[in-house]
Formats: C-alpha cells, structure tokens, sequence
C-alpha cells in the first residue's frame, strides 16, 4: 500500500451533532506602485483595501478589541495524522541526509525586477542576489503535504499584504515519513501563479544557490512560542538547514496571540502579524520587555528580525477571522492564493495517465468525466471505539447515496451523466477494498503500479491529488484537510459537485 494520503497533524473546532458524530462548522516598503496593483479583481480590491484599513489603524496606534469569543468554541481535535511527531514542538525532527532535488523554476518577466541576477552563494554579501529596492518575506514549512500547501497560502497572503515579494522553502512535508526536499515549482506552477497574482513569488532556490554550504544568520519572528502556550522553543523545520541558514528568533510580542491565554488554539490573525512588517510598528515591538533574542545555535550572533528578508518562523495557524477558516465559505487565503496554483504540467501529465489507465480509455478519446472519493482512515482510527472501528467511519451505503445526490445534480446543472467512480483512500484493510469492488469503483493501486519506483517517493500522494482535482464531482472525509482542498479544486476549478461525508458512528452521514 502507498503512504497516507495529505498525512497532517492539526487541530480544528469539534462541534458534535445531535447523534454524537463528529461533524464541521459551517505600509511603506520603498515600492510605491507595485505591477499587481493595476490587475485586481473587484474581490481582490476588497481584500487589500481590508487589510490597508486595519493596518492604518495599527499604524496610528488604534488598539484593536481582543477577541475572546472562540474561546469557548475550540478544543484539540484529530486532524490528519496523529503519528506527525512534530506536533510536540519539544520532539526533535529527524533529519534527512538525502540531497534535495532542484529543477529550474522556470522565467518570468517579473523576475528580473527583484532579482539581481543568479543565485548566489550567500543571500547576504557580496555579491549577493537581493535588491536594495525591494522587500522580501519568508517562513517555514513543517507538516503534512497539505497542511504545508495551505501553509504557503498564508506566506504568499502575508506577503501581499505588506507589499512584499514572497521568498518560498524546500518542499519537505511528512507523506508518511519525512521526504526528501524539492522545489515547490516541481510541483506547483510558481509561474502561472506569479501571472495570476500579478506579482513575482519566489523560492529560495532563486535566492540563494542550492549547492552552496556557506552559513548566512537570519533574525526571524518567534510566532509559535507565543501564540501556542505549551511551545519551548521556535516552531522547528528542516528548511533552515537545508538552506544552511543559521537562525536567531526573536519572541514575538503577546497580542500576536489571537484568543490570549488559551491553551487550546495556536493561531495568530494576519492583522497582528502584518505590523511587523513595518519599521515603526516592528521597532515598538523590539522594544517590549518581553520581546527577547536568542542566539543564532552554530554562529551564536544574535540579531533582530531581518528587515528586509522578513521572516516568521510558522505561519499554518495564521487567520484572517476565526481559527480553522479553510472550511469557511470565506477563505481568503485560497480567494486571493490558492485557487490559482495549480499542478505543473509534468504532474498533469502523470497523473493523467495514470487516470486514463484507471478509466480504460483509449488514446483516440478524451478523458471522461468521473466521481472522486477520498475517505480518509488511517489515523483517524484513534478516535474511533476499538470494537467498532469500521463502524466508526462512512459506509458503503452511504457513499452511494452521497455519489446519487452529485450524479444528479451533475446531469440537472450541466446535462452529464457521470458514472465512473474512484475510490483513493489509506485504507490498509483488504475486506474493506473488496466491498468497493463489489460496489463498481475503481481503485488505484500504487504498490501494484510500482509508482514510487517509477516516479519516486512523491508520486502516489500527487497522483491521488491529481486525480481528486480532475473531478467533476468530489466526496470527502469531514475534517480532513486533504478532502477540503480537493473540494475547493474541483468546485473552483471545474464548476464541480462536491459533498463531505460525517464519520464518528454508524448513522453520522445519515440526512
């Protein structure tokens, strides 16, 4: 069997339905005219004027009301994979000797415009690659796949709202153990994003060369251990590492928190994090009693948090409103972010055929239209009765009706009877894969189809994504981020029927 899929650890509000189910709720950087400015949409428009109206009050030293209604409201849940042992921010994270892959990320007439020119051996000296006129922001990944795109949705949010040119890390998430670093472009389409965003973004690989060992020290925000309270240190990642950068963390000042002294909750609001980002506001911050700097570990030069390069150490439980939006009909990180990066056209391409194989179609035809379910087990088994463990999940049944309900409303909106459907799950048990064969859905197989050996270790995670995003219609796990994502590709994307099903007792899809 391939490797969980989107394998997270994370923690969402848990309201309970009725049966006991568990179920979802519902500025100045030197650069006064910037080349997206001229290519909003009216959506778009709202959002920057948004944060430009807060960050003003900030600047005019507004004190904005605290928010202590979520408290109430949110507890530690299951979320993805709970075998993540970097949910503990205590647990030291294994480190994976094998050489990072780099692919060109490909041009893009913005680049040259805040870019010297190459990379450089250091992103700092002489010579070294970054403009005196421009502003940069950068942070760390340190999750699951999915977890880690959604992660670098708030880095690029982040950095549109404070004028600056997003600098991206090594993709190193955990897909069932911890991969081997690649260039996000060797995944995601940086290129189609930047045109889409209208401003450049960035990977470090541009920045610095991926083949130098020299050390620079970088000063960077301490989010992780102020905003989550058990936290003893700065949210640690391999990224710095990769990058040979030797970090020195700064706390960052209380109110980042969003909901103050609850344990329960990590998250900070763009609004709080967003004033950083700009010299008076960072040097109020700096100078704070409780605002401390701590030693870079290898060269043991402390220095405060970078100007220019600005940096967070973790920014996934950042928000624009409540913590856990990416569920919410609004979600401005994916309006503005991520529902314009989009799979590069090598992963189109092998996951398209891998699709075709599955569907039988021959070369003269096109794809067909097809139904994806992703139905997420795995670790989501820990919060289910140990007598009753199939029980605890989504059953057959009721998948069909779920698949009736996006037939139907696929033939009434678009006039198209969909009737393949792909079952991709990280279901171990045997018995449980005969009943959908039994019930007429396709599966794919990667131990069978030697993905990892013909494609490497990435493959069966993007492909079973891909093939989620191609769909026309969707059905997801509730509460898992993996499904949340692919339904926002296939609604955005393809104008597709989506649904998520409940779990957590026999009857919780029952409606």
């Amino acid at each position: 069997m391939h490797p969980p899929l989107g394998t997270d650890v994370e923690y969402r509000p848990l309201p309970s339905s009725a049966n006991g189910a568990y179920s979802s709720s519902h500025y100045n950087s030197g650069r006064l005219e910037s080349p997206w400015m001229r290519k909003l949409s009216r959506r778009q428009w709202i959002a920057v004027l948004a944060a430009s109206l807060i960050l003003f009050a900030l600047a005019s030293h507004t004190v904005l009301p605290t928010r202590t209604s979520h408290v109430k409201e949110f507890e530690q849940v299951p979320f993805e994979d709970s075998r993540d042992p970097l949910d503990l921010p205590d647990t030291p994270r294994p480190v994976d000797d094998t050489p990072v892959v780099h692919v060109n990320p490909g041009s893009s007439k913005y680049y040259e415009a805040v870019l010297n020119g190459p990379p450089t051996a250091k992103f700092r000296g002489n010579p070294h690659n970054l403009r005196n006129d421009t502003r940069y922001l950068t942070s760390w990944i340190n999750a699951g796949f999915t977890n880690d795109v959604l992660n670098i949705g708030n880095i690029v949010y982040l950095a549109r709202m404070t004028d600056r040119i997003p600098v991206l890390p090594p993709l190193d998430s955990y897909i069932g153990h911890w991969s081997t670093p690649r260039p996000l472009s060797s995944v995601f389409d940086l290129a189609r994003l930047s045109e889409a965003l209208g401003f450049p973004v960035l990977e470090w690989s541009q920045v610095k060369d991926p083949e130098s060992t020299e050390i620079d020290v970088l000063g960077c925000w301490n989010i992780w251990q102020v905003a989550n309270l058990d936290a003893i240190a700065p949210r640690e990642a391999r990224n710095p590492r990769e990058l040979y950068l030797d970090m020195s963390y700064t706390t960052a000042p209380a109110n980042v928190k969003l909901i103050p002294g609850y344990v329960h909750d990590s998250h900070s609001s763009f609004w709080s994090l967003a004033p950083l980002a700009f010299h008076d506001m960072r040097a109020k911050a700096l100078a704070q009693p409780e605002v401390q700097t701590s030693p870079a570990p290898q060269t043991g030069v402390s220095v405060p948090p970078d100007e220019q390069m600005l940096c967070y150490d973790y920014l996934f439980y950042t928000c624009v409103d409540e913590p856990f939006e990416y569920d919410n009909d609004v979600y401005p990180t994916w309006d503005v972010v991520l529902k314009h990066l989009h799979w590069t056209k090598e992963v189109e391409r092998i996951g398209n055929e891998f699709l075709r194989k599955l569907l039988g179609v021959p070369d003269y035809e096109d794809t067909p239209p097809h139904i994806t379910i992703h139905a997420r087990h795995g670790d989501f088994q820990n919060w289910c009765p140990d007598a009753d463990r199939q029980g605890c999940f989504t059953s057959m049944e009721a998948y069909s009706t779920r698949i009736a309900e996006i037939q139907q409303e696929l033939m009434e909106r678009k006039g198209i009877n969909v009737t393949r459907v792909i079952m991709t799950s990280d279901e171990q048990d045997e018995s449980w894969w005969d009943r959908v064969r039994e019930m007429g859905w396709l599966r794919i197989d990667h131990e069978k189809e030697n993905t990892i050996i013909e494609y490497g270790e990435w493959y069966p995670v993007l492909i079973d994504a891909y093939i989620q995003s191609a769909s026309l219609g969707f059905i997801g796990t509730d509460r898992s981020t993996f499904s949340i994502v692919a339904k926002r590709r296939v609604k955005d994307w393809h104008d597709g029927a989506v649904r998520m099903v409940k779990w957590g007792t026999p009857d919780a899809d029952n409606h």
